[in-house]
């Protein structure tokens, strides 16, 4: 199990299941709104995500093809509702407190990473999404 949080604390959840294809997202939607490089992403099941706090502390802002979903007092992300994939969600690595964390596996979408980012690891980079989810 893993719980987490926003920066304020208002809202908290916990995942009842493992956390998949970890990734760093260079994808223009996720620098901009992770308000870095990238953003550190890993793929669990939708029904293993339960909001532990109240429903209306989230917010959610639909990006196309999906919603981001975050603290409505400070900002924090939380997790993405994929609209193709409604059985997955996108849960934010950062936003995890408690549990073994995976660490990402690969670099998704390179092709519109920051000109101001390096990727200095060895890890595997696709310049969009190299496939759906699978667990």
């Amino acid at each position: 199990m893993f719980k987490g949080s926003c920066l304020c604390g208002r809202v908290t959840f916990e995942v009842h299941g493992e956390i998949f294809n970890p990734r760093y997202c260079h994808c223009t939607n996720c620098r901009k709104f992770s308000g870095s490089g990238h953003a550190a992403w890993g793929m669990i099941r939708t029904e293993t995500l339960e909001l532990t706090s109240a429903e209306s502390n989230v917010t959610r802002f639909d990006s196309g093809g999906g919603l981001r979903v975050f603290c409505r007092t400070c900002g924090s992300p939380l997790w993405y509702e994929p609209t193709s994939l409604s059985e997955y969600r996108g849960i934010a690595l950062g936003a995890i407190d408690e549990g073994s964390v995976p660490a990402p596996g690969m670099h998704l979408w390179t092709k519109s990473k920051a000109s101001w980012v390096s990727i200095a690891d060895a890890l595997p980079q696709f310049e969009t999404h190299p496939s759906r989810p699978a667990s």
